[in-house]
């Protein structure tokens, strides 16, 4: 049994959630704390909760209380709990260390000293300064908000059984049809358990017993295969055998045949090479160079053609010019022969008056003087456009000869060194004589390529020869060709592959499955442990039914205590209208009217009801399952706001009498608790 003190709440310290260094202090007796929604009431109970037990370990995510708590400010969390106990003065401490371990340092020493209070620690403090786990408390004495419904719990039941056994807390039904379900489930639970495992297990072992005489017999025939397969692939290959010998006295045939025609290629070729030189036929490239003069001294021929034509052209132009007559100028006599006619009219006529002929004589012999000029002017300039023209053409003429002599000169230079380098005789053969030449040196590199190509080839064919003996004998080829034969026998091998395949995976699987013997006696070894475990599942089941059935008779008086006190409770908190409570193990609860027989579910009474009848409840377990010498402080968080005046007023005057036996914290958003307590003796008004 664990050591409980009484323990009653001072005076707290909080940097926790919305809460940023707040601080509260708390009376004995009843406390109301009054606060607005949102003020911080329900942060302030997790806060009271989580210095006594610390964060629960299991939550995880961001509504974890670790998480949902974290101070607004982004200030390190950390709070202080001053109480009092049968030790003494006690401050419990707990900040943050690190930041993913919030609340994580703890401390408790004794209130106004450094001294450290021995047996409490971060994990147990709230068990051993409440007297009850946490699991316990929150199901009793600590009332959040919207929770005062209770629900079952191993801890809580094994303290409500003690009130109907010997008052000690033993194992609950709950644990020991847990236990024995544990022991059931190990042997057989859906297709999981030792059972199913056993079944599986000889079901596996009969398959491999089946399968192994299978592959024993696949095995057999797989041997048999083989053998058969080594003579007929023996057949196989000495006939591929006799293919080869027939291929090498064929290549050697055929290497004798291509060694013959290249000497007498290179013979053809030798015989032209003689030739060449005996005829004194220049090389090739003097061939070629001669070719090349050849195409230049055809153009020279045809601009030395063009030239004497360009000559003839210039001599038929001036022999056509001096064939043609002189060109005449304009003649101007007969203007000639009036000026004259009008001087001597003016000389010889006397019966002119003198000055008219003395101007008439002056006027007509300048006229006549100036056209006689002018006459001989235009003679004059016609003669000389006639010799500059005909000196032209001379010219022309000269320039003809002179570059067709030139040309022809060219040519016959040309011509000369041509002979002297193709030995023609003629300039008139040089042209068969080169095409004759260069076709012998075309026959000499066809010859030549051709003893090559043969040359290559024999030496391939030797390469390719084989190595081994060759029987001189011709052999016979066969009937099947080769191709034929190699399709069977890549047949054959696919079928020994197969067949090698079967062979070795039967004997692996064999060797992999165990001997058959062995197999039977694990067989048999383990449907004899099926038996067992079968029979042990049935003993199991066998007491789980026999535990239910007591159970069920324990139901039906189930704390009968604890119903009745919660009854008196409920009576007094709806005024007389209900009058029993009647509970089992899960803590579903029936209430019954005053005046009636019959029994309702509390699932259909109305909200503000059901509340009053789990307050009740609470109130009964504090009573009833918690320490009686040293009660805990009960806190509830807005536990009355769905109460009516009427019946909020008992439960205050309820609240008030218990508050008398142990510290009582009642937290609410409304007025109205406060207005009715207000100058009543034991109650301490508070706000947030």
């Amino acid at each position: 049994m664990l050591e409980v003190f009484p323990l009653d709440f001072q005076h707290i310290e909080a940097t926790f959630g919305k809460l940023e260094h707040r601080s509260l202090s708390f009376s004995k007796g009843l406390n109301i704390i009054e606060a607005p929604n949102e003020s911080g009431k329900s942060t302030l109970l997790a806060f009271l909760r989580v210095m006594l037990y610390g964060f629960p370990p299991r939550e995880r995510g961001a509504l974890a209380d670790k998480n949902r708590y974290a101070p607004w400010s982004l200030s390190p969390m950390r709070g202080t709990l001053a109480l009092t106990c049968q030790k003494g003065d006690i401050t419990l401490q707990r900040d943050t260390a690190r930041a993913n371990s919030p609340m994580g340092r703890f401390s408790a020493v004794y209130t106004g000293s450094s001294e450290t209070v021995d047996g409490l620690t971060a994990a147990d403090c709230g068990e051993t300064l409440l007297g009850v786990p946490c699991e316990v408390y929150e199901r009793s004495a600590f009332i959040r908000q919207s929770s005062l419904t209770v629900d079952a719990s191993a801890e809580l039941e094994r303290r409500i059984a003690a009130l109907i056994t010997t008052g000690e807390e033993g194992q609950s039904f709950s644990e020991a049809s847990a236990a024995l379900k544990k022991q059931l489930n190990a042997r057989k639970y859906n297709k999981s358990g030792r059972i199913p495992a056993l079944e599986a297990e000889i079901s596996a072992q009969e398959r491999a017993l089946e399968e192994l005489s299978q592959l024993t017999r696949s095995k057999r025939k797989a041997e048999e295969a083989l053998a058969s397969f080594d003579a007929e692939e023996a057949s196989l290959r000495e006939q591929l055998r006799a293919h080869d010998l027939c291929d090498a006295q064929d290549a050697r045939r055929a290497a004798a045949e291509v060694q013959q025609a290249w000497q007498s290629t290179e013979s053809k070729a030798e015989y032209l090479r003689r030739a060449l030189i005996e005829q004194n036929v220049p090389a090739r490239d003097a061939l070629e160079q001669g070719r090349a003069r050849l195409n230049a001294l055809s153009s020279l021929k045809v601009e030395a053609a063009d030239a004497q034509q360009c000559c003839d052209t210039a001599e038929t132009a001036l022999s056509d010019f001096d064939a043609k007559p002189v060109e005449r100028p304009r003649s101007l006599l007969p203007y000639i022969i009036v000026s004259a006619v009008l001087l001597l009219l003016f000389i010889f006529v006397s019966a002119l008056p003198r000055p008219v002929a003395l101007a008439g004589c002056i006027v007509s012999g300048a006229a006549l003087a100036a056209l006689l000029v002018l006459n001989w002017n235009n003679a004059r300039k016609v003669r000389a456009a006639h010799e500059e023209k005909r000196g032209v053409l001379e010219q022309a003429l000269r320039d003809a000869r002179s570059d067709a002599a030139a040309q022809q000169k060219l040519y016959d230079a040309a011509a000369r060194e041509l002979l002297v380098l193709i030995p023609a005789g003629d300039i008139s053969r040089v042209g068969a004589y080169l095409d004759a030449a260069l076709q012998k040196y075309a026959e000499l590199d066809a010859l030549t390529r051709e003893a090559r190509d043969l040359s290559l080839r024999c030496e391939l064919l030797s390469a390719r020869a084989p190595k081994g003996d060759v029987p001189d004998e011709p052999v016979v080829r066969p009937a099947r060709s080769r191709a034929e034969l190699q399709t069977a026998l890549d047949a054959l091998a696919r079928c020994r592959r197969e067949a090698q395949s079967t062979f070795d995976y039967t004997s692996g699987r064999c060797r992999a499955i165990g001997d058959a013997a062995e197999l039977g006696a694990a067989l048999t070894q383990k449907r004899d442990e099926l038996a067992q475990k079968q029979a042990e599942y049935d003993a199991i089941a066998l007491a789980m039914e026999s535990l239910q059935s007591a159970n069920t008779a324990l139901q039906n008086r189930f704390s009968p205590a604890l119903s009745r006190r919660a009854g008196e409770l409920f009576s007094r908190l709806t005024g007389g209208k209900y009058e029993s409570v009647l509970l089992d193990r899960t803590f579903s609860a029936q209430a019954g009217e005053t005046g009636e027989s019959v029994s309702h579910d509390a699932q259909l009474l109305s909200l503000g009801t059901l509340d009053q009848l789990y307050l009740a409840v609470r109130l009964a377990i504090c009573e009833s399952a918690l320490p009686a010498d040293d009660p805990p402080p009960i806190v509830l968080d807005d536990a009355l706001v769905r109460f009516d005046d009427e019946r909020c007023r008992a439960a205050l005057e309820l609240l008030l009498e218990e508050s008398k036996s142990r510290q009582i914290l009642l937290f609410t958003c409304q007025h109205r608790e406060s207005a009715y307590l207000s100058g009543r003796d034991g109650v301490t008004f508070l706000s947030l």
